[in-house]
């Protein structure tokens, strides 16, 4: 790829540049939109939603092939390409690392990320999460977060972006400067927190700090508000957090880009022209996400409409186009076997993670099995733990506990032999609140640990969820509903896989 030249381009193509849309493949119309804007608009990249694995592939060739300019396309593969694009591999969420607390296992998850995303015409991560998660209470960091201790998350953080840089692809933390004291999802409305400048020094900042010591190439910005800090705006339109803080108290020099703007948290803000203008004189680099591209770069085009300040335009043109030019390298080379060496990563993760809180192994051979499904998921989520029992010699009966039902859990006429184990899955997603246990499965499994057996509650995503139930004899954690998590946390409990996990979080 010959040098791109920033001085070879006029006010229109600088505008371009700084916007990166989505392309959601799921919308048959998203794709012609992007040539559009490509041919048209001459965007900088775009952000890649849902898709199989060729269909993105070919779709990314195809537009950096007409872009007069190389393109970046990015994801939020947190846990892998395959969180985002069918037929790659998904990872269990990061808190499962933090437990796991092995740094090469970390550089070895991210290097492998990248190159399937590589594979893919890819080359932006929208990860690491860089924030400690410090409220139990954050439905929307929570186990996306490595765990609550500033030390543990950066050293994971710059084994994550060494990983994933050195494998060819462009790491993002986020959410600066800490999105892991909110108790309210951004996707949702707009957190505010009253966090002094000190605490964030002391705690929240500190992976960011590490991050960029470790050269990651860009940083996104958290849609929340400090109004003990800097102007108090909103970060991603805060001129003293983005430019003050990040960029000159900090020194970072890299790309800072928006979180999405098809998020209530900064849409309730204003005008998506506005909010955009703002966050550019602000410091952001990169507006990610706009509901409305082809009126947002009208709109930032016309100096009557709104206030963009060019001085600020042009230097993150520079960065973009640095980057662009340090970066931007042809696909990596097609890998037959690169989804087999996936699984046994994503195996190897899972059984290096599961935590023991308290207990040991079931002694039982009998085994009432209760499921409380926070994610009301359509499939038999309890299937692959049921069936682990089975080929052990445990005979077990399932029990599945409904959010809509009135009824109560049988727990007379069970023989003292027989034990309980309560398996409770949970998630943390956009607009999902699948991380807290609502009222009525808290007051069945308060009974159920009540019984004088032996009893056993197994966490798959949240550990938080545990820290109600005192009374049961054994609590397991593991941090996915992944087959591979809930096979190793039944090995824990039979006694087949020795538990090496480690709490990364504080329980109260």
């Amino acid at each position: 790829m010959s040098k791109l030249d920033i001085n070879k381009l006029d006010i229109a193509q600088k505008i371009g540049q700084v916007i990166m849309p989505r392309i959601d493949f799921n919308d048959p119309n998203s794709l012609p939109l992007a040539r559009r804007l490509v041919k048209e608009c001459e965007v900088g990249g775009f952000i890649i939603f849902n898709g199989e694995r060729n269909i993105v592939t070919e779709a990314t060739r195809e537009l950096q092939a007409v872009s007069e300019i190389p393109l970046l396309f990015g994801c939020d593969a947190e846990r892998g390409l395959g969180q985002i694009v069918s037929g790659t591999t998904l990872f269990p969420f990061a808190m499962s690392l933090g437990a796991a607390r092995d740094e090469e296992l970390v550089y070895n998850q991210a290097r492998f990320i990248a190159r399937e995303m590589k594979q893919c015409g890819l080359n932006l991560l929208f990860a690491p999460v860089s924030d400690v998660n410090s409220n139990p209470d954050n439905p929307i960091i929570n186990i996306r977060s490595y765990g609550d201790d500033p030390e543990l998350v950066s050293r994971l953080c710059v084994s994550f972006i060494k990983g994933c840089q050195e494998g060819g692809v462009l790491a993002c933390a986020k959410h600066f400067p800490g999105h892991g004291r909110t108790g309210v999802d951004s996707h949702v409305d707009l957190p505010v927190l009253s966090t002094s400048k000190e605490i964030l020094l002391n705690s929240d900042l500190i992976p960011f700090e590490e991050s960029i010591e470790a050269g990651v190439a860009s940083i996104m910005t958290a849609h929340v508000a400090f109004p003990e800090i800097g102007d108090g705006n909103a970060v991603t339109i805060s001129k003293g957090l983005v430019s003050d803080l990040l960029r000159d108290e900090m020194g970072y020099q890299g790309l800072i880009i928006t979180d999405s703007l098809h998020m209530e948290g900064i849409i309730k803000l204003g005008d998506e022209g506005d909010i955009s203008s703002q966050a550019l004189n602000a410091g952001c680099d990169i507006i990610l996400d706009p509901k409305d591209p082809f009126k947002l770069i009208r709109n930032l085009s016309n100096s009557s409409n709104v206030e963009l300040d060019e001085s600020s335009l042009n230097p993150s043109v520079e960065r973009i186009i640095s980057v662009k030019n340090k970066w931007l390298t042809p696909d990596g080379t097609s890998d037959s076997k690169i989804l087999e060496q996936g699984t046994k990563l994503r195996e190897q993760i899972a059984r290096r993670s599961v935590c023991i809180v308290r207990g040991g192994v079931l002694k039982s051979k009998k085994a009432r099995v209760y499921t409380f499904d926070v994610t009301q998921s359509d499939i038999d989520i309890s299937s692959v733990f049921n069936k682990r029992l089975e080929e052990t010699g445990v005979s077990s009966e399932k029990v599945l506990i409904f959010l809509n039902s009135n009824g109560e859990p049988v727990t007379d006429n069970i023989f003292d032999d027989t034990a309980i184990i309560c398996l409770v899955y949970t998630s943390v997603g956009a607009w999902k609140k699948q991380s807290f246990l609502p009222d009525y499965f808290k007051d069945i499994l308060t009974k159920l640990e009540s019984v004088s057996k032996e009893t056993v509650l197994i966490s798959f995503g949240s550990p938080y969820v545990v820290q109600d139930f005192g009374n049961f004899k054994t609590v397991i954690c593991s941090f996915d509903s992944l087959s591979e998590c809930q096979t190793a946390a039944a090995d824990v409990l039979l006694g087949e896989l020795e538990a090496k996990g480690r709490l990364p979080v504080s329980l109260g």
